[in-house]
C-alpha cells in the first residue's frame, strides 16, 4: 500500500485570477500562495476492491464503492480510473481540512490520489502535465470552471509566485525563509462554511459579461498581488499586510457572497488585536481566515479571531512545508511484517 501526504495552501493575494481565461483579460496577473504543513494524507490499498471497483472511505462517512460511471460525479472515481482503469483497490482518506475550509482541500486530495496511483503504476507524469489533467477532471465533478492555484503547493510545496500568462502559468519559488513568514501568519478556520464553486461562477459570469466594477476590482486584486510579492523578496512585513490588505478590500467588490456580517466581525476582531491585514481564504464567503501579523501580536489575533467566531472555529496551522506531496510506500520486510519508506511523490 502506500500514502500520500499533500500539503493544503494559504493564498495570500491574487486567488481568482488563476480562472481561465480571467488571467488573459488581466495582463501581468499572479497569486501568491504558501504549502501548509497539515493536508490531506490518503491511503491506496492495491486489491482493496474488486477489480473495475474503486473503495472509497472518508472521515465521518460510510464507505462507498465506486465504478467508471461515478467519474462524472465523484472525484475520487474521476482520478482513479483515470490513472487506474481497471480499478482493483481501496483508498482511504486519513487526514483532511474541513470542508468548506477555503484551503483548496478538494484539490490537494486530488493531488495525493493521483501520486498514490502513479507510484501503483510506477509512472511519472510532470508537474504542468498533471496540474492541467487534475484541473480539467475536478472542473467536469464540479460542473463549474476551475483555477490551477491549489494544486501547486499540494505538488511542490514552500511559498509560490504563480505567473498567469498566455499558453500556461509559470511557477516561481520565492526564496523566502518559511520560518520569516510562519512569524507572521495565523490561519484560523472560521466554523462558516462556504460554496467556492459559486462565488467564483459569480464573479467569473460577470467579468465575462464585461461588469466593469468587477474588471476594475480584478485588475486591483492582480496589483496587489504583485505587492505582495515584492514585500515577500524584501522580507517586509509591512508592506505585505499592506498588500493583503488591500486586497481583501477588492475581492470584497467583486461579489456579494465573498463576504458576510459574521465573516466581517471576525476579521474586524484580527485587525483590533492588532493585524496588519486580514481576508478570507480561496473564494470568501466563509471558510478559514488569514491574519498577517506583527510577530508580538500573533497570539492575541488568534485569540481575538477566535472569540469572534461561532462555535466550530479553530486555529489551523501557520507552520509551511517546504515539500510537496511526500509518498510513503509499505514494503515487505522479514516474517511478514513490513516497513514504510518515505520519499517524495
Amino acid at each position: 500500500m502506500v500514502e500520500v501526504l499533500a500539503p493544503a495552501r494559504v493564498d495570500l493575494a491574487g486567488g481568482t485570477l488563476d480562472l481561465w481565461p480571467l488571467y488573459c483579460f488581466h495582463p501581468g496577473s499572479i497569486t501568491i500562495n504558501a504549502a501548509l504543513r497539515r493536508g490531506v494524507r490518503v491511503r491506496l490499498v492495491p486489491d482493496g476492491a474488486p477489480r473495475g471497483r474503486i473503495r472509497h472511505t472518508s472521515p465521518g462517512s460510510p464507505p462507498v464503492e465506486l465504478g467508471p460511471e461515478d467519474a462524472a460525479r465523484h472525484l475520487t472515481a474521476a482520478v482513479g480510473f483515470r490513472f487506474l482503469p481497471e480499478g482493483g483497490f481501496a483508498v482511504d482518506v486519513l487526514e483532511q481540512p474541513p470542508v468548506g475550509s477555503g484551503l483548496g482541500a478538494s484539490s490537494a486530495f486530488a493531488v495525493a490520489l493521483a501520486r498514490a496511483c502513479l507510484a501503483v503504476g510506477d509512472r511519472r507524469v510532470p508537474a504542468p502535465s498533471l496540474v492541467a489533467l487534475l484541473r480539467d477532471l475536478e472542473a467536469a465533478v464540479l460542473a463549474a470552471p476551475t483555477g490551477v492555484q491549489d494544486y501547486y503547493p499540494a505538488l511542490l510545496g514552500g511559498a509560490l509566485a504563480i505567473h498567469l500568462e498566455p499558453g500556461g502559468e509559470r511557477v516561481e519559488r520565492l526564496p523566502v525563509d518559511l520560518g520569516w513568514v510562519e512569524e507572521r501568519l495565523a490561519v484560523v478556520f472560521s466554523g462558516l462554511t462556504h460554496a467556492s464553486g459559486m462565488v467564483n461562477w459569480e464573479v467569473y459570469r460577470a467579468r465575462v459579461d464585461g461588469d466593469a466594477r468587477v474588471s476594475a476590482a480584478l485588475d486591483e486584486i492582480a496589483g496587489a498581488a504583485a505587492e505582495c510579492r515584492r514585500g515577500l523578496l524584501a522580507a517586509d512585513g509591512e508592506a505585505v499586510g499592506r498588500a493583503v490588505a488591500a486586497e481583501w478590500r477588492a475581492r470584497r467588490r467583486l461579489a456579494p457572497a465573498v463576504a458576510n456580517p459574521a465573516l466581517d466581525a471576525i476579521v474586524a476582531a484580527g485587525l483590533a488585536a492588532g493585524a496588519w491585514a486580514g481576508k478570507a481564504c480561496g473564494a470568501g464567503g466563509g471558510g478559514s481566515l488569514l491574519f498577517w501579523v506583527p510577530p508580538e501580536r500573533r497570539a492575541a489575533v488568534c485569540a481575538a479571531a477566535l472569540a469572534a467566531a461561532p462555535a466550530g472555529a479553530f486555529e489551523f496551522t501557520s507552520s509551511l512545508a517546504a515539500r510537496g506531496a511526500t509518498l510513503r510506500t509499505a514494503v515487505p520486510a522479514r516474517r511478514g511484517s513490513a516497513r514504510m519508506e518515505r520519499r517524495r511523490a
